[in-house]
Order: C-alpha cells, then structure tokens, then sequence
C-alpha cells in the first residue's frame, strides 16, 4: 500500500540508529558518560513521537478509504439484492402459501385428534361411571345379603338360647326337686336318729348318775390328792406337752412354707394332722 511508504524515511532512521547503537559505549558511573547516555535515549524516544505521528496520519487516512470501500460494497449488494428479489418475491410468496396450507393442514389435524381424544375420554367417562354404578349395586346387594344373614343368625342365637334357657330352668326345676326330697329324708333319717340317741342318753344317763353318786365320795377324796398331785408335777407336765405340740406344730408348719402354702392352706394341714392324731394331747369331738 502506498500509505505504507511513509513509514520509509522513519525505516532509515531506525537502522542507521541500530548501527550507531551497537557501537556506542557509555560509561554510566561517569558524569559526562550518563549525560551522552541519556542524549542518546532522548533521540530514540524522539523517532517513537515520530512514528506514532505517521501511524496517526496514515490510519486516518486508511480509514476513510475503507469507509468509502464498505460503503461500495453496500452499493453494489443492494443493486444486487434488488435484482434478486424481482425473482425471489414470487417464490416467497409460494413458499409461505405451502406453508401456510401445511400448518392449516398440522392444525386440522391436531383439533381432529383432540376431538376424538375427547370423544374418547368422555367414553371411558361414561364406562368408568357404569363400571361404578354396577360395582356400587353390587356392593348394596351383598350388604342387603349379609344384613339378612345376619338378622337369620341373631334370630338363631336367640331362639338357641332361650332353648338353652328353658332347659337350664327345667333341669335347676328337677335339681331343687332332688335336693328338697334328699334334705327331707335326710331330716327324717336325723330325727329318728337323735330321738334313738336321745333314748340311749337318757338311760346312760341315769346309770352315769347312779355310778356318779357311788363314785362321788372316792371321787372327792380322788380329786383333793390328784389336785395336789398335779400341783407339784403340773407344771413340768405341762412344759413337756406343750413342747410336743410345738414340734409337731413347727413341723407342719415348715412344710407348709416349704410348699408356699396359704395360710388357708396351712390351717388345713394343721386340722388334718390333729384329726389323723399326729400331734398329742390335740383330739377333735365330733
């Protein structure tokens, strides 16, 4: 580009700059060796103002060629896009009618589809509520069935048990009649015997007077030695007896706890030892 040859003079001096460069030796410690030094970068920095002179000249220049190139371009597009729309506008125009015709044709289709989609629906609405219905009737009818099943067993349950009732009556009937008919005849056997027993007292009895008043003088003279026989010994005798029934007692006792006994249990124990005769000097008069 011819732009680019502005920058030629600037070259030149650049590479006589290099050459210059490469053969300059400062002597940065010395004073007139850091001032050369420091004339010398102040050049360099002076050829860097002229450079980006140059490319701020040139760019600007540049840029209103390529301003007037895109604009060109714009030009000559649009006379072309001008030309292609003559032929371009009709086939447009028939693209978007066939276009047209499918989408009418996709939306015909879809509003068809969700007719019978309803249609469909509103069958298996209409299914769904007679599958209902007869379940629902289905559902009453067995209730009616279980209900009158149930109102048949109650009236069995009921007609069982007032059976089972008159029979329990009757037969408590003939139990209080067997019981009535044994306590009468057990009252009868009870009278005859006290009146035999009492028949046999009373002439035991007299002979037990009679022999009581034979015995009665031997009887006191008896009596006053025992009661001071007895003074002296009894109380020893007594020790020993009570002993014996506290053994015996113990015993029982210890193997009513062993057994874990009650104390209903116990007393139990305890009367049938003395009735078996188990503990002396413990008897039961009937």
């Amino acid at each position: 580009m011819n732009e680019l040859a502005k920058f030629d003079e600037v070259k030149a001096a650049i590479a006589k700059f290099k050459k210059e460069n490469e053969n300059l030796v400062f002597d940065y410690e010395d004073a007139k060796g850091n001032k050369d030094a420091r004339s010398h970068i102040y050049k360099l920095r002076q050829t860097k103002t002229v450079i980006n002179a140059i490319h701020k000249e040139v760019k600007a220049e540049a840029l209103a060629i390529c301003q007037k190139i895109d604009k060109q371009k714009r030009d000559l597009i649009g006379e072309v896009e001008e030309m292609i729309e003559v032929h371009a506008a009709p086939i447009k125009a028939i693209e978007e009618r066939e276009a047209k015709k499918i989408a009418d044709k996709l939306e015909a289709e879809r509003l068809e589809a969700e007719r019978l989609e309803a249609e469909r629906q509103e069958e298996l609405r209409k299914r769904e509520e007679e599958v209902a219905r007869r379940e629902e009737a289905a559902r009453k009818a067995e209730e009616e069935r279980q209900a009158k099943i149930k109102a048949e067993e109650d009236r069995l349950n009921r007609e069982r048990e007032k059976l089972e009732a008159e029979k329990q009556a009757e037969a408590d009937a003939r139990r209080r009649v067997e019981e009535e008919r044994k306590r009468a005849e057990i009252e009868k056997q009870e009278a005859l015997k006290r009146a035999e027993e009492e028949k046999e007292a009373a002439i035991e009895a007299e002979r037990e007077r009679i022999r009581r008043e034979e015995q009665a003088k031997k009887a006191e003279e008896d009596r006053l030695a025992e009661v001071e026989r007895k003074r002296i010994a009894n109380k020893k005798h007594r020790e020993k007896i009570q002993k014996k029934i506290y053994d015996s007692l113990y015993a029982i006792i210890f193997k009513a706890e062993k057994e874990k006994a009650n104390k209903e249990k116990t007393i139990k124990l305890i009367i049938e030892a003395i009735d078996k005769g188990e503990i002396d000097n413990i008897k039961i008069n009937y």
